[in-house]
Parts: structure tokens; C-alpha cells; sequence
């Protein structure tokens, strides 16, 4: 019986040692030489530094006017750092499209987040609540939603960068000159048709786009959002003529490789949604 035990015991110990290892606060941590110097480095006057590490990351966790966490590898590069700020400390402009968002009445802020991360541009997260449901919102530093993303798990490494191949970041610089790289997304759903595609959301002419690229690297797709008043006359007769009593919802014009050029047009009726493909010239397509 006290074998029995010891043998649990044991078990137990082994687990936790292994859950330990994904996420060591402990203040033993040993901390290379490199990581501390390149610590100094990005922020020469911090004190009282906490180390951890999360996701194979070195967590640096310090207080400068703000709670601060810089991301490292383990050979002492800066990743990212996430700074937890109140919301009056968001620029004025992020501030006022929050405001004016379907959130700001009847949701909470549960927590206001700004990241700096390596080859990106500063990203403001504001993470709201409603009863059992969380969201994301992450907005550019001049107020434009990039997008918001349903909160189902608590990963603390999700606002990791991800890192572009030089084929997409030529792509992108080729053909979107100046453009900014605000977020990229890899989707791993096996059961979405674009399963293994990278999406990049950029900043081009003060516009947020959508760049899609299939598996392979290869461009797939480029949309973005545009308003009634920059449709198309020949795309709002046809809304106007064959779905006047719908009501616009959204809009947005979309390119893709194979050189079809739409705008996809989301409609509304009571509870019913419809959503419709007009070229240009006013030709309804599948």
C-alpha cells in the first residue's frame, strides 16, 4: 500500500515538474547573460525585473509607469512587449472609433493591451465582455479596427508576431508601396476551405486591406472595406433596382489572382441575410 503511494506521489511530482517547464515563474529562473544584456539594451532604466518563461519565451515582467512584459528568445531577440495601459491612455483616435462601436454601451473593458512586436506596427488591443462572451478588439494607432476576434481560450503567447517569408514580404512591398504590416494570421482549422493560407492586414493609402496568400506563398486575394458613397453607380442601381427592400449592411471590393474584381455586397431583410457579388459594370456574379 505505501509503495501504491509513494508510486502516486511520485506521478504527481512529474507533472507538475513537466507543467513547470511551459510556464516557470520561479525566481531561481536562470537567466542567460545575453538575454539580460539585450534587456538593458531595449530598456536601459528598469529595475526589479521579474524573469519567466512562457511558450519557449524568456518574459522579462517589470513597472515603468505601466505593468510592461518584453518577450525575448532564448538567444536574447526581442519579439514583442505588451503593455497593460488604462483606456484614457489609448491615442484619441482609437478612443473615438471605440465610442462610436457597437461595444462601447453594452459591453465591458475587461483590459487594454499595447503591443510592440518585431517587424510590425504598434497594435492596440481592447478586450471586452458580456456576460460569458469576450472579444478582442484590435485597432491601428489612427483608430482603424483591424479586427476583432472572439476570446476562447486564454493562450498568453496569442499576441506573438508571425513571421512573414521573404516571398510574401516582397509581395507585399512590390505591389502595396509603403504599405504597414499591422497583423498576420495563419489558419489552422482543417475544416476551412482556406486551411494553411496566410492572411496579412496592412495599412495602404491610410486603407486597412486584406491580403490572402494560399499555402504555397502564392497571392490569393486582396479586399477591403468601402463604403456606400464609393460604390460603383452601376453597383448601387442594382442594389437599389433589384434589392430595394433590402437593407446595405456592408460592403467590400475584392481582387483576386485569377483577375476577378467584385464588390461583395452583405444584405439584410428583417432576420434574413443575403449577400451578393456585383462587378464594376453592374453584372450580378456567382
Amino acid at each position: 500500500m505505501k509503495l501504491k503511494k509513494f508510486a502516486f506521489l511520485l506521478a504527481l511530482s512529474a507533472i507538475w515538474s513537466l507543467q513547470s517547464c511551459d510556464n516557470n515563474d520561479d525566481e531561481s529562473l536562470n537567466v542567460p547573460v545575453e538575454l539580460q544584456n539585450a534587456l538593458s539594451s531595449k530598456y536601459p532604466n528598469v529595475t526589479n525585473v521579474k524573469w519567466e518563461s512562457k511558450a519557449g519565451y524568456y518574459v522579462a515582467d517589470f513597472y515603468d509607469q505601466y505593468e510592461i512584459s518584453a518577450w525575448f528568445t532564448q538567444d536574447g531577440i526581442w519579439k514583442m512587449t505588451e503593455t497593460d495601459i488604462p483606456l484614457s491612455a489609448l491615442p484619441q483616435e482609437i478612443q473615438y472609433s471605440f465610442e462610436n462601436s457597437e461595444y462601447y454601451l453594452t459591453w465591458k473593458v475587461d483590459d487594454v493591451d499595447k503591443l510592440e512586436r518585431d517587424g510590425f506596427e504598434i497594435i492596440y488591443v481592447i478586450e471586452v465582455e458580456k456576460q460569458n462572451q469576450e472579444v478582442d478588439l484590435h485597432y491601428s494607432a489612427n483608430g482603424t479596427l483591424i479586427k476583432s476576434i472572439v476570446d476562447t481560450d486564454n493562450d498568453e503567447d496569442e499576441y506573438l508576431p508571425v513571421q512573414l517569408t521573404e516571398a510574401i514580404k516582397n509581395f507585399i512591398y512590390k505591389n502595396y508601396s509603403n504599405a504597414l504590416i499591422m497583423e498576420v494570421d495563419i489558419e489552422n482549422d482543417r475544416n476551412d476551405k482556406y486551411y494553411g493560407y496566410t492572411e496579412v492586414d496592412i495599412i495602404h493609402n491610410r486603407i486597412h486591406k486584406e491580403i490572402l496568400f494560399d499555402s504555397n506563398e502564392n497571392w490569393y486575394s486582396t479586399s477591403w472595406e468601402v463604403h456606400k458613397n464609393e460604390l460603383p453607380e452601376a453597383v448601387r442601381n442594382v442594389i437599389e433596382k433589384q434589392y430595394k427592400e433590402y437593407n446595405l449592411d456592408d460592403a467590400e471590393y475584392i481582387e483576386k489572382a485569377n483577375d476577378t474584381k467584385y464588390y461583395r455586397i452583405d444584405l439584410e431583410l428583417g432576420e434574413t441575410d443575403l449577400t451578393v457579388n456585383i462587378d464594376s459594370d453592374g453584372n450580378v456574379i456567382p
